[in-house]
């Protein structure tokens, strides 16, 4: 993502603001095209490696289509846990892709179909309890994931289908894609917005030019697909039979799903931070919203019968690069055309024609960027060694999964192959012990009010002196603590006679620093976030001379502070040196 001259990120309209049809239509149709060539190809891999018929391939088309247009519209909806209110790009659950053929292959559709739903039924449980699982799915497990799809589906994608024809040029059969990346890359390297947005067609345009002569263009099948029309072989319907299959492969479609809900955590935060034009806080209650949909798109994938989709791509912070555009109606649009396009077979046909080498190019492109976005969100605070250790181990151990999974026979190859699940189960579990062998730590329950300070300020004094702080170090974390207390009581909006609200003040030691987290029954009371208060710093008119020195307290004697708002809790976290 791009800055201008005074570091602002180059958006020419965020998620709220009212960007014109023409530009709005012409942002979607920048991302449509890409985008839906990757869904058709990627539905296409998944159903042809499993040796289902071409007719259910025709009913998985169509529904991934509809399904996923339908969930990046609810994307745009800012209702209380249902949607994110923002321009979400969502496409093919990859971490899915082979598990998902294997059931195919096993069972066929209706297994599928059965396993899909039963296992979401978890992941709808954990979108719930975002909140209570915060110190799980960190950044640092959020970030891993997202590098995790950006190395791992590549090669993956090129492995199975950038398969030249019998007989062919391998270097003629690439030569479209060479072609169409080398048209693009300098593209994507210019600062105008504007040029970059033209990356992706001029990609796909090039590589055409190249691949039309050289006869890599199979015109054969649009010619016979109707230019409107609903697929013959229908609905295939549930399995519930609940056979030995279904049992055999239900653990690994709850880790598998799990992998993608954990997928989702990550991609929601990345897309929010490059929607607007300064750095903000993120919110999570519309990450919470955005997972609701998550969770819905890929119920009813099962339910109608295709593969899991309608999954949030963090590949939606490369299109708005491109674009410079991350307005809401841009969603609207771009979902409403995926949904017209599910009814045309023959601009399927088109798009699906298009050789493998040039889509390949393009995701070269869309899955750099991502990569990129993956390390930014690992390192957003400063590296420390368990930062560091995490996230080098999960990515060996993901980028070791294929080797693992030849080690293993059956359903077990597809998930111990898997790079994305070894990759991020191993972040969780090492983030999980380094929570548990820590310093145990210590809590306050009390009211949040102005006769609370007290009670928070010695319960911070009996715990530097129990560790042996300095008088320097006690007053400082002292000065935090009252200084957060007030920054949230400032921020809070409880009317005459309403109940007080209730806290809870964590706090631990971690080697030479304490971590405290203040956790605050919100309800939505607190309207503002402390952390883009820091960020805003000297530019917020709207802060009193109090609340700035409040808030210079706070970024001068706090290493972090990191406020995140979910339905119902507020947490504020930050770190004190010792």
């Amino acid at each position: 993502m791009f800055r201008d001259s005074q570091g602002r990120r180059e958006i020419r309209y965020e998620p709220d603001e009212s960007c014109p049809a023409p530009l709005a239509i012409g942002s979607a149709l920048q991302i449509f095209i890409p985008n839906t060539i990757g869904l058709v190809v990627l539905v296409a891999l998944a159903v042809r490696a499993s040796g289902e018929s071409e007719g259910y391939l025709s009913w998985a088309t169509f529904a991934a289509l509809v399904v996923t247009g339908a969930s990046m519209v609810l994307q745009t909806l800012r209702v209380r846990y249902l949607g994110s209110g923002q321009l979400v790009v969502a496409n093919f659950n990859l971490p899915f892709l082979a598990i998902a053929a294997l059931a195919l292959h096993l069972g066929g559709p209706g297994l599928l179909a059965s396993l899909v739903v039963v296992s979401t039924v978890v992941q709808s449980v954990l979108t719930l309890r975002l909140a209570s699982l915060r110190r799980v799915f960190t950044p640092t497990v959020s970030g891993v994931v997202v590098m995790l799809v950006a190395v791992s589906a590549m090669p993956f994608i090129i492995s199975r289908v950038v398969i030249p024809p019998e007989g062919e040029s391998t270097v003629l059969f690439l030569a479209p894609g060479l072609a169409g990346l080398v048209a693009g890359l300098p593209i994507a390297l210019q600062r105008q917005a504007g040029l970059r947005m033209w990356i992706l067609p001029v990609t796909v345009v090039v590589g055409l030019i190249v691949a039309v002569p050289l006869g890599f263009y199979d015109t054969d099948g649009i010619g016979d697909s109707p230019w409107v029309g609903v697929p013959h072989s229908g609905w295939p319907g549930l399995d519930l039979v609940f056979s030995a299959d279904f049992w055999a492969l239900l653990p690994a479609f709850v880790v598998v799903n799990l992998t993608g809900f954990m997928k989702t955590v990550g991609d929601l935060p990345v897309i929010h931070r490059a929607s607007y034009r300064k750095p903000s806080a993120v919110d999570f209650r519309a990450v919470q919203g955005g997972l609701t949909v998550y969770g819905l798109g890929t119920f009813l994938s099962g339910l109608v019968g295709t593969l899991p989709v309608a999954a949030p791509w963090s590949a939606t912070v490369s299109y708005i690069g491109f674009t410079g555009v991350s307005a809401r109606s841009v969603g609207v649009y771009l979902g409403l055309l995926t949904i017209l396009v599910a009814f045309s077979s023959k601009f399927i046909a088109i798009l699906a024609a298009i050789p493998s080498p040039i889509v390949s190019a393009v995701y070269v492109i869309i899955f750099g960027m991502l990569f990129i976005e993956g390390a930014k969100t690992v390192f957003t605070d400063r590296v420390d060694q368990k930062k560091s250790t995490i996230t080098g181990v999960a990515m060996v151990m993901g980028l070791s999964a294929g080797a693992l999974g030849g080690l293993f026979e059956g359903a077990a190859i597809h998930l111990v192959g898997n790079s994305i699940a070894v990759g991020g189960v191993v972040a969780i579990a090492m983030t999980i012990y380094t929570e548990l062998s820590g310093s145990r730590p210590r809590k306050l329950r009390i009211e949040l009010s102005q006769a609370s300070l007290p009670a928070v300020d010695g319960f911070l004094s009996q715990f530097a002196d129990r560790h042996s702080w300095t008088e320097e170090g006690k007053a400082r974390l002292r000065l935090v603590g009252e200084e957060l207390m007030l920054s949230l009581l400032d921020e809070e909006d409880v009317g005459p006679g309403e109940q007080t609200r209730r806290l809870v003040a964590t706090i631990r030691a971690d080697g030479g620093e304490a971590d405290l987290e203040i956790v605050v029954a919100s309800d939505d009371a607190i309207q503002g976030n402390i952390e883009d208060r820091m960020a805003y710093l000297g530019q917020d008119e709207a802060l009193g001379d109090e609340e700035q020195l409040s808030v210079r307290i706070l970024r001068h004697y706090a290493s972090s502070v990191h406020h995140r708002k979910y339905y119902g809790i507020d947490v504020v976290s930050c770190r004190v040196e010792k």
